[in-house]
């Protein structure tokens, strides 16, 4: 689903920009959904993929993830988790841009 200049995907669709930004989430989260609101902001600026990934859907994600989501993994690095610091995906975004 293209949204202002995000790349929203499920963990299945094959890519087709650059940068991806894995979006560890799960259904009736209210973090969430304030993170989601807040990348497709980000997104305006900075367009990039979000592999979205719901813990509930795989146990080895739930293991690793499942208390901390929302969670954002960018080149194998946890960018954020519970809350998104604008600033901080901003700086690692142009970072792996770079």
């Amino acid at each position: 689903m293209q949204a202002n200049g995000c790349d929203w995907v499920d963990s299945r669709t094959p890519g087709t920009v650059n940068m991806t930004l894995v979006f560890y989430t799960r259904t009736g989260c209210h973090l969430c959904d304030v993170a989601k609101e807040e990348l497709d902001r980000i997104c305006r600026r900075i367009p990039f993929r979000i592999e979205v990934r719901d813990v509930d859907e795989d146990e080895a994600w739930a293991n690793q993830y499942g208390d901390e989501v929302p969670v954002g993994v960018l080149d194998g690095r946890k960018i954020f988790k519970y809350r998104v610091d604008v600033r901080q995906i901003e700086r690692a975004l142009r970072a792996t841009k770079a």
